[in-house]
């Protein structure tokens, strides 16, 4: 008689997970290099090849320890797990339901030989810490969903820097604490991961592959647990004391500063948000992490994170299509391109992806989403280029953040637009010294663009931000200038615009491929 198989997703590289069995006797396990999925984005090869090396590296130590396992490549996930189960003669496969809407679809319905059998890929057993049924749960019903809400909600449950019944320090959130500029300051040296055999020969494979974006030179990826854990040690060690404070930060040269640089094993499941949550409450009971910066840590994981996992489930499949800003500009070719820009702050952050696959948060939201939201870029458009290029993203956790917080084209978790000037970028970076425009002027032909194109956001969309109490004032400033000066500021937006060229490609994007 047959035994299961266990069907272990890219991103389920953890053998506390359900889908990965304990031990050999109780079935066979498969992994599965997708072909229709690599190709279905122009990924940065960096995040191919952290993916194919963290399975292989995965399907290598389960190998070892007496598994039967494979690792097969196939046109698909489902046919890769049909053919497994016909040479296995499988009875059944075994799996977390997958994260992204596409995959779940496709093996919903895909005749895979044996029945399919899934679970919750929350709780027990499960990546996140929420099961769907207990996020879902806690959105139903609710007219609007606010993250300072299911944090404490969250922190409750949890217990994480409680202290009967209480948030420690009497607040839930210190972020008000957490926005020094590092100016000045010198970040602690990185750790490093070299690639080993097995990481290089995959580099080299996948350099030569064409349709994709990004070099694999620099790889500095941990691709197995044991090598996250190590980054995990040396964040505590190094820079969690200095996380709060800096978190915002933007330092020109810097891609990582006082960050962890976890998110992406994290994501593949090399780590578990539990664990991790563990290490900032003993840091912060240890006295060696700041309530400040233990707190703001562990609300990016359980609060953020846990939250945009629940407005994928929640939204889907309509979040694709949030779009209520109504914005159909192209994504601007320097995106892909960084060199073809001459804002500094954009061609350093658009640039640090394109060599790394990766910026951290404040990189993301308030440069490169901001600018697309200032110029109403399509957001299927940042999406994709977010999807693709980051090692981290996941169509569950960027399209949330892209849609939902960067570009305000869902309102169903956000109150308003995360929309800026240069004022804001030079206070917190040091990328406007160095830039050939003035972070001070809103027109001439040194006047950062930045500038116009905040205003011009604000006077376009008038009727839907005008009663917001958070922007209320800056209508009473736009208010205060005579005409000639707010046609001089739209005037110097559009003929910004006008210069924005998307890059011309025969790449694909197929969301839903798998």
């Amino acid at each position: 008689m047959g035994r299961p198989a266990f069907f272990v997703a890219p991103w389920d590289l953890h053998r506390d997970l359900a889908c990965v069995p304990t031990s050999p006797e109780d079935g066979s396990v498969v992994l599965v290099e997708s072909v229709a999925k690599s190709r279905a984005l122009p990924y940065h090869r960096q995040k191919i090849v952290l993916v194919r090396a963290a399975m292989r590296a995965f399907a290598e130590e389960l190998e070892a320890d007496g598994f039967d396992v494979e690792l097969r490549r196939a046109p698909s996930f489902a046919e890769g797990i049909a053919a497994h189960l016909a040479e296995r003669g499988s009875t059944e496969v075994r799996a977390l339901r997958p994260r992204e809407i596409g995959l779940e679809r496709a093996l919903d319905n895909a005749d895979l030989g044996a029945p399919l059998r899934l679970y919750d890929d929350g709780g027990e057993g499960g990546h996140f810490l929420l099961t769907r049924d207990e996020v879902l749960g806690w959105m139903r019903g609710r007219k609007q969903i606010r993250l300072h809400q299911f944090y404490a909600w969250m922190r409750k449950r949890t217990g994480y820097l409680m202290e009967d019944g209480s948030p420690i320090g009497g607040k839930y959130s210190f972020d008000a604490d957490n926005r020094e500029s590092a100016r000045g300051v010198r970040p602690p040296d990185l750790m490093a991961h070299p690639p080993d055999a097995r990481t290089r020969e995959i580099m080299e494979q996948v350099e030569r592959w064409p349709g994709f974006w990004g070099s694999t030179e620099g790889f500095d990826w941990p691709v197995t647990r044991a090598g996250a854990l190590r980054e995990l040690d040396d964040f505590f060690a190094h820079r969690a004391a200095s996380f709060g404070e800096y978190q915002d930060a933007m330092l020109a040269g810097e891609r990582f500063l006082w960050h962890a640089r976890i998110s992406a094993a994290m994501n593949l499941s090399l780590l578990s948000p539990r664990e991790i949550c563990d290490r900032a409450a003993a840091a912060y009971e240890a006295g060696e992490m700041p309530l400040n910066a233990a707190e703001g840590f562990i609300r990016q994981i359980i609060g953020w994170r846990e939250l945009v996992r629940g407005i994928y489930l929640h939204r889907m499949p309509a979040l694709r299509e949030a779009n209520q800003l109504e914005a159909t500009r192209p994504l601007p070719d320097f995106y892909w391109e960084p060199e073809r820009t001459d804002l500094r702050c954009l061609r350093e952050c658009a640039g640090q992806v394109r060599d790394t696959g990766y910026a951290h948060h404040i990189q993301r939201l308030m440069i490169l989403g901001n600018f697309a939201l200032l110029a109403g870029v399509r957001p299927i458009d940042v999406s994709h280029w977010f999807w693709a290029g980051f090692v981290d993203a996941y169509e569950w956790v960027e399209l949330p953040n892209v849609h939902g917080m960067a570009l305000y084209a869902d309102g169903s978790f956000t109150t308003k637009p995360y929309a800026g000037a240069a004022s804001y970028v030079s206070r917190m970076s040091d990328y406007c010294g160095g830039c050939r425009y003035d972070a001070g002027a809103r027109t001439g032909n040194d006047a950062c663009p930045f500038n116009s194109l905040f205003w011009r956001f604000l006077a376009q969309h008038r009727a839907r931000f005008e009663g917001n109490p958070r922007l209320r004032m800056l209508y009473r400033t736009w208010d205060r200038w005579d005409d000639d000066e707010r046609g001089a500021i739209e005037a110097h937006a559009e003929g910004f615009l006008a210069s924005l060229r998307p890059l011309e490609t025969d790449w694909t994007f197929d969301d839903d491929a798998a």
